[in-house]
Order: C-alpha cells, then sequence, then structure tokens
C-alpha cells in the first residue's frame, strides 16, 4: 500500500483476485453430495463415471478417465505410453510447468520449442529443425484456450513416424475448425483445476480414442490394479477422482457455453477499453479456433508504453488487482531445467520476447462489466 494514499482511498479500494472459480451454490449440489456419501463409494462412482460420459459425448471421443489432476494425467499418459528412457519429446518452453514435468518424471528429454508470435502456441515451422532420431513424439500446449496449427503438428507427426501427444490443460471447451478438443492425437489431458473454464475444484480428464491405453490408465490412476484389485499390472499411482469433485465437474460442465459466452464478452470489452493505450497488443485467435478463453493475457511493448511490464503488475498490486507474469520464467530459464542440462544452447526469442511482456488480467466467468470497467479504469490511470 502506497504511503501517499489516504485512508479513504483505502476504505474504498476494491480487490480482484487474477482468478476466482464460478461454483455451485451448496444447496444446489447437496443431495447429490449427500447420496455419494451414503452410498460410501467416494471415488470413481457414480459421478465419475457419469462425469466420463458427458465429456465423451459432448467431445465426440470415445474414453474419458477421470483423475485427481492433469498433472497426474500426463504423468500417467507418458508412463503408459512405454517411451524408452532418455527419448526426446519435442515441446514449448513457453507453457505451464507441468507439461515438462511430466517428461521428468518418466525419465524423458524435453527439447523446447518456439512459439508464434501471435498466437503464442508452439511454432509448426520450428519443429522440424529439432528431430533428432532420439525423438519419439511431440507434445503441444493449448495457451490459454489457443489450440494451436494442430494439422500442421499431425502432418510432421505422420511424416517422422512420432507419437502426437496434447496439452490441453486450459483447453476443455476449445475448438479447432469446429471440432472439439478431446479426439487430436494419441491422447489429450484436460485440467479442471480452480483456474479452469470448467472446473471440479480439482481434478483432470485424459481423453483418447485408442481402447489399450484407455485402459491402462484406467488402471493406473488406481495404482495399476487388475480387473481382481489385487493383482498390480502397471506402475500407477493414487490419481482417483472423488464423487464431490466430479458432482462440481458435471455442474460446472453442463454450462460450458454460458461460461465461455461470458469470458468472450469481458474479454472483447477489456480489449475495447485497453486497445487505445500505447504498447498494449493482445493475443491473436486464428479464425479456425473457437478459444475456451480460459486467461485473458495483455503484451506490453515497454518501447512504446510509458510503464513496462513489471511496473504494471506492482502498480495494480497497490490497487488491489492481482496479475500474474504468465508464463514467466519461461521453462528453460527456469532452475529446474538449466540444472538437468535441459537448456543449454537453447535460444528462443519469440518465447523470450513474450514471456517477457505478458501479463494476465484478472478474469472469470461469473465477473460483471463493470469489474473490468474498474480494472481498466486503473491501468488507464497507471499509463496516464
Amino acid at each position: 500500500m502506497s504511503s501517499g494514499q489516504t485512508y479513504m482511498q483505502r476504505q474504498t479500494m476494491k480487490s480482484y483476485p487474477l482468478i476466482r472459480p464460478t461454483l455451485p451454490q451448496p444447496e444446489e449440489i447437496l443431495d447429490q453430495v449427500r447420496e455419494a456419501m451414503e452410498s460410501g463409494r467416494v471415488t470413481c462412482g457414480g459421478n465419475v463415471e457419469a462425469l466420463e460420459k458427458e465429456v465423451s459425448e459432448l467431445i465426440g471421443v470415445k474414453h474419458v478417465v477421470a483423475v485427481s489432476s492433469a498433472t497426474s494425467g500426463l504423468v500417467l499418459l507418458f508412463r503408459a505410453l512405454g517411451l524408452p528412457a532418455g527419448s526426446e519429446v519435442i515441446t514449448p518452453s513457453f507453457t505451464f510447468a507441468a507439461t515438462a514435468h511430466a517428461l521428468l518424471w518418466n525419465g524423458l528429454k524435453p527439447v523446447f520449442c518456439d512459439c508464434e508470435p501471435h498466437s503464442f502456441t508452439m511454432d509448426a515451422s520450428a519443429i522440424e529443425g529439432l528431430i533428432t532420431p532420439r525423438t519419439r513424439a511431440i507434445y503441444p500446449v493449448c495457451v490459454f484456450g489457443v489450440t494451436g496449427d494442430l494439422e500442421s503438428y499431425a502432418a510432421l507427426a505422420e511424416k517422422h513416424g512420432l507419437l502426437l501427444i496434447y496439452d490441453s490443460a486450459q483447453g476443455l471447451g476449445s475448438k479447432y475448425k469446429g471440432q472439439w478438443l478431446g479426439g487430436f492425437g494419441i491422447a489429450e489431458v484436460f485440467s479442471m483445476s480452480p483456474t479452469k473454464v470448467v472446473t471440479a475444484i480439482e481434478g483432470g480428464l485424459v481423453t483418447t480414442n485408442d481402447d489399450i491405453l484407455a485402459e491402462r490408465i484406467r488402471s493406473m490412476r488406481d495404482y495399476g490394479k487388475g480387473p481382481d484389485g489385487q493383482d498390480m499390472m502397471h506402475l500407477g499411482l493414487s490419481a482417483r477422482m472423488s464423487e464431490i469433485n466430479a458432482i462440481v465437474a458435471r455442474w460446472s460442465l453442463a454450462r460450458v457455453e454460458q461460461w465461455i459466452s461470458s469470458r468472450e464478452a469481458l474479454i472483447e470489452h477489456y480489449q475495447e477499453r485497453l486497445a487505445v493505450l500505447p504498447g498494449i497488443r493482445f493475443q491473436f485467435v486464428p479464425e479456425w479456433c473457437r478459444s475456451s478463453r480460459n486467461y485473458f493475457v495483455i503484451l506490453i511493448d515497454s518501447v512504446h508504453s510509458p510503464v513496462t511490464r513489471d511496473e504494471l503488475h506492482d502498480a495494480l498490486a497497490e490497487a488491489g488487482i492481482q496479475t500474474k507474469r504468465y508464463f514467466y520464467p519461461p521453462l528453460h530459464h527456469q532452475t529446474l531445467y538449466k540444472e538437468n542440462g535441459l537448456a543449454e544452447g537453447v535460444k528462443l526469442p519469440v518465447t523470450e520476447q513474450i514471456s517477457a511482456s505478458s501479463l494476465a488480467l484478472p478474469l472469470y466467468s461469473h465477473m460483471r462489466v463493470d469489474d473490468v470497467d474498474w480494472i481498466c479504469d486503473r491501468i488507464v490511470s497507471i499509463f496516464r
């Protein structure tokens, strides 16, 4: 809090967290929660099965496996694929750490690829130059809800005989050329954490059309148990989704179009208010993509802007507005990956430029337009 602020200013200051999950009122789901608890089957029960079926029908994919988080889903997926230790997997550096963490947990080597300057998704034209005899998979990420060039990724994977896996953590609700994410590549993994448009409070989904892979991951989310529940057939985890998480997820999933429409309108208003400010630009959403609008991220060009990204971040924090430098730092600049020798010689100029200038602003499905106006008024004031 600035010492120059008056008592009255402090009393009237609003507070905006970066994210605020849109959740049901307790009474809306109380009966389902009571029924689940009374049944005694509180994990992987009827609500988890119903959630898997509803997602499968919505996005048009054969198998959906609900798990405790997207991170556990990614770890299990790569384990289930059985790639040889030391295999290389091409993935972006402009992503959340869980993307590459899943590779390290499986003894695999992330090979970091640059991203596109406008959509922020992995640059398909940069992939081929990174392929070596040790490459086994291409592993793009849905960034803030934008899918990336899925046809180009698929063509490269087919040309070089590589697996194609999607980290679609932020993409439940996104579409590519009219088709819901979930059925691309060998598998996709979605997050349903509190920061996501469709939330289970905590949870994730693995989606695939591969029968064997789905059966294996379904076993592995429960330690790797066989059909008798005793014999361990695979190396798994305790990664089950609870019935209560599934109840919240089903409530949220039923409203996914409402949430995305609300976010689209809020982002449009943000852009109308902020486009007039010097040095600000926005993520480009290609015409063939319907974004889930999971985050609203602006880029600040300090050459043309009167404030830097970090100055704006700090000034908004003083005004009670939480923002996030996102994704920052990029993975190849983070300690874990540098100490493991995974950043040596890696130069990703577009990734580094975007990471140094990106700032996520508050956005949630139940946000009001006047909340956006209040935040934008503060940003305009800071710029002036």
